[in-house]
């Protein structure tokens, strides 16, 4: 039963649900009825989804608690649609109240007033901004404006090692009851926040996120503001209607409140109904494909890999199985037939690169096509890795030197990394590359690069890798990397942006090599170790102490670490202060409890 089947548009994410969709329908062929329910809230015309998947299409517009939108300009005035699906223009915030607080007019001169008046009211907000930067400072200017009382729950529930600049800017803001959500925050901050401003009586009151919180998140929020209208997000590209309407869903949850309101911010009148236009009365884009004719290879190759084998000549018809294969041929009935040549070409490659062979008159993957195909990379990417790993003395190299390999992959280059542009301060990156990894890994991450300032930005990914499963405490990692405060900042999102997208493609990596390199099974264990030490960013020597009874933050793993403890019987014999200076108080007594059991009988 996919939720969110909305996501088959998604350029990123897109790929991999509608084969997922494909593979399930070709198996009606070999007599398996597989039953599928497909779900979403935001969702526009449907443009043969419902027929492509055979399944009938149940519409239901109710909404268990009733949703007002609208949009407010900086005269107070509020353009919405009521719970009785008219439009009305009302005077939302009385006439003075909206002052200039800075050197010139912004945001916060109509966040403060309006959050003032909603917390007044006794409602929970939630202030959506586009950036982690500016959701930190409206959570701090909210905490003075307010002057609520501390969230000391929260603040007690907050861990105390390996902490961020983002962690003490939070602590303040919980001092005055809200608070703030967005990657720059350790994982137990974000839940400790979570749990505090959903709890009953919690004392939390205003929340400031970006869209880390816009879904899968039950909120107990009457009121979401949407800051900014032109709705551009970190990845430099504007807020769809789907999402915007995800972010407004987050108002007005069952079992929190009677009637929620999600409200925009506008400039000007004129503005104002632009974005009621465009927003509140929109409807969500329609369904289409995430195929691209350019993304060709990628999509055969992962096709392919659903197959034991095919006819070349059935290729195409694996194509025209997907989503965008039966789109593509409404629009025009000849693309599939104009499409073979290409495909055929396709196969050549496949058959040249080793990823495919001929097995009687089927074509096949090999193990390595296999592994490419089953992959979070591209063609072009799989093939790139294959030739810079095939550079390398594989029955020497170190393990971590491929997580500087990993940067040269377009998924990589992909991900944001604050670089400063300006100047040549980073150029210092390649150096530090050379300490971290030797000189011959500078010259890797020169490999397919599209300028110097990509150079840089890999160099720095490489780094950061680096220093994170080292053990370096992640403030130490954020001081050592940000070039410039005004630009190539680096904070802990853009830490756990640059690791998770490198274990992600890593275990892609690690099928490929284990088909690349099947006499070097050594090496290939220990990509194993690799992936945890990304996940936990741990040294080798702490790898151990993942195995204790309790779960603990990073900074409990290292303070562990420090105190000379590397494994669980190490900790065990660490006196109850010390250790309570480790873990805390909650997990020192959790594993305490596993020493009482595990004492000899007197």
């Amino acid at each position: 039963m996919p939720d969110e089947g909305q996501f088959i548009t998604d350029p990123a994410r897109g790929i991999t649900v509608e084969l997922i969709f494909a593979m399930l329908l070709r198996a009606r062929q070999r007599g398996i009825d597989p039953q599928l329910v497909v779900l979403s809230a935001v969702i526009g015309k449907l443009n043969g989804f419902d027929r492509w998947l055979e399944l009938p299409l149940l519409t239901s517009r109710d909404r268990p608690v009733p949703l007002i939108e609208g949009v407010l300009d900086r005269r107070g005035d509020f353009q919405f649609v009521d719970v009785d699906g008219t439009s009305k223009t009302e005077s939302l915030i009385p006439p003075g109240r909206n002052v200039q607080r800075r050197d010139k007019p912004s945001s916060q001169d109509v966040i403060v007033p309006l959050a003032k008046q909603l917390v007044a009211a006794g409602e929970k907000i939630i202030v959506f901004r586009n950036k982690r930067g500016p959701a930190q400072g409206c959570a701090r200017y909210l905490a003075k404006e307010l002057a609520l009382p501390p969230a000391t729950a929260v603040l007690g529930a907050l861990p105390t090692q390996d902490l961020t600049a983002a962690s003490q800017d939070l602590r303040g803001c919980l001092e005055g009851g809200t608070a703030f959500h967005n990657t720059n925050l350790l994982r137990a901050e974000r839940e400790a926040v979570e749990r505090g401003y959903r709890a009953q009586g919690g004392q939390i009151h205003a929340l400031a996120a970006t869209t880390t919180l816009a879904a899968g998140i039950n909120s107990p929020a009457s009121t979401v503001v949407l800051v900014e209208n032109e709705f551009v997000g970190e990845d430099g590209r504007p807020f769809t209607i789907a999402e915007y309407k995800n972010m407004a869903g987050r108002a007005g949850r069952l079992g929190f409140n009677e009637t929620g309101k999600a409200i925009i911010l506008a400039d000007t009148p004129i503005e104002r109904a632009q974005l009621f236009r465009k927003y509140v009365l929109g409807t969500p884009e329609d369904v289409t494909s995430s195929f691209k004719q350019r993304d060709l290879p990628t999509w055969i190759l992962r096709l392919l890999s659903q197959v034991r084998g095919v006819r070349a000549a059935e290729v195409a018809g694996l194509l025209a199985s997907t989503f965008g294969g039966y789109s593509a041929s409404l629009v025009n009935p000849y693309w599939i037939r104009q499409t073979e040549d290409e495909i055929a070409a396709l196969v050549d490659r496949l058959l040249l690169a080793g990823l495919a062979e001929r097995d009687g008159d089927l074509i096949r993957l090999t193990l390595l096509g296999q592994a490419c195909g089953a992959s979070s990379l591209t063609f072009e990417s799989s093939l790139r890795l294959i030739e810079l790993m095939r550079q390398l003395d594989i029955a020497r190299v170190d393990q971590v030197k491929v997580l500087g390999i990993i940067q040269v992959l377009a998924e990589m280059d992909a991900i944001y990394t604050p670089v400063m542009k300006k100047g040549r301060a980073e150029s210092v990156r390649a150096s530090e590359v050379g300490q971290r990894y030797g000189g011959e890994m500078v010259q890797f991450l020169q490999r397919y690069c599209d300028g110097e300032v990509e150079f840089w930005a890999r160099c720095k990914r490489a780094i950061i890798l680096f220093d994170w499963i080292e053990g370096v405490p992640a403030d130490e990692i954020e001081r050592r990397y940000t070039t410039n405060l005004r630009q190539g900042v680096v904070s802990y999102g853009d830490i756990v942006r640059i690791t998770d997208g490198t274990r992600f493609h890593l275990r892609s990596a690690h099928r490929i090599l284990s088909a690349l390199f099947p006499d070097q099974p050594a090496l290939l264990l220990t990509f194993d170790d690799l992936l945890r030490r990304i996940e936990f960013g741990l040294p080798a020597s702490a790898l151990n102490l993942t195995v204790l009874p309790a779960a603990l933050t990073r900074g409990q793993y290292l303070a562990l670490h420090a105190a000379g403890a590397r494994t669980l019987d190490a900790v065990l014999s660490l006196g109850p202060d010390i250790l309570e200076r480790c873990v805390g108080k909650g997990a020192a007594e959790t594993i305490g409890e596993i020493a009482r059991d595990n004492a000899p009988a007197a």
